[in-house]
């Protein structure tokens, strides 16, 4: 399936609330088609005379392209450290009802019956499978954007024969919503909680999409049917949707044929450490060594396809 129609899928399986959040991809292919194509060959004097009595055209639609990827990128972040504030803020409330709850229950403190302890031990499970889930969410929501950026920039680059894609990546590694070393500790913390409150539980939604990409269909209607006997219907929208955008990058992050170290596949790869952090190393990496294999994974491409 093209990206454009995975794309479009998962915004309609996602929260209502998030999709207006996401990149207008769609909007983004329709301007390319207003930007006239560059051809592959600039020997050509011809044709290049032509280009040049609608260069300002050209240049205002190019100018137009790179100011919404910009106004994108604000966007992201915007959400994302949103996002992320008041998760902090969620899970360190959650964190004090546990305590509380271990307060009340221990030498000092009586519950008036079992069923009050198991209700509130419910609620609080509730939650930080709740919490867990719209967390591992922003986690996609980083990498599903990042992989929208970088096809949009593959079918600029390839219809105007520039090198936008190289520059703008370069920026967008150093994004706040692309940098979720932060929030994949959380992530980590949330899940640890919940294998150490509910052992036996199994609405833990797996942080990292290295799951089973061939799993059994039914296996992702009877995680939700178990969820759903024992979750809320706003957690359980949630839980879908998670497992809608974990399911999305899983056939994202299929290896390409041409090795490219700006691929999607590739820096998802290398953004996060054993922490989830994106390093100024693993940056640095992708500088002049990295930018040179694009340069030459791109003529490779070019090439093929003048064959083909």
């Amino acid at each position: 399936m093209k990206f454009g129609k995975e794309f479009k899928t998962h915004l309609e399986e996602t929260l209502p609330e998030w999709r207006d959040k996401f990149l207008c991809y769609k909007p983004l292919k329709k301007l390319l088609k207003n930007i006239p194509s560059t051809p592959s060959d600039p020997t050509n004097a011809a044709v290049t005379a032509v280009d040049q009595d609608h260069s300002q055209p050209l240049v205002d639609s190019r100018d137009c392209f790179v100011r919404i990827l910009n106004e994108e990128l604000e966007k992201f972040n915007d959400f994302y450290v949103d996002k992320e504030e008041e998760f902090v803020i969620r899970f360190q409330e959650l964190k004090e009802r546990i305590e509380q709850i271990k307060e009340t229950s221990g030498k000092g403190g009586i519950f008036s019956s079992e069923s009050e302890f198991s209700e509130e031990m419910m609620d609080i499970r509730k939650d930080l499978v709740t919490i867990h889930g719209e967390m591992v969410l922003l986690k996609n929501y980083s990498a599903l954007n990042f992989a929208g950026i970088v096809k949009i920039l593959k079918k600029y680059d390839k219809r105007t024969g520039g090198l936008l894609r190289l520059q703008f990546t370069q920026l967008v590694l150093h994004q706040p919503f692309f940098t979720t070393e932060s929030l994949t500790r959380l992530v980590h913390e949330c899940e640890a909680n919940l294998e150490l409150l509910f052992p036996l539980e199994a609405e833990v939604i797996e942080s990292s999409p290295q799951g089973e990409p061939n799993a059994p269909a039914n296996n992702t209607a009877n995680k939700s049917k178990e969820a759903s006997s024992t979750l809320g219907e706003e957690t359980l929208d949630i839980y879908r949707s998670t497992l809608a955008a974990m399911k999305a990058i899983r056939g994202l992050q299929k290896a390409s044929s041409t090795y490219n170290p700006l691929s999607f596949s590739s820096l998802l790869k290398n953004r996060d450490d054993d922490s989830g952090a994106i390093t100024a190393e693993n940056s640095a990496s992708n500088s002049s060594a990295s930018l040179q294999k694009v340069e030459e994974a791109d003529k490779e491409d070019a090439q093929s396809g003048q064959q083909h």
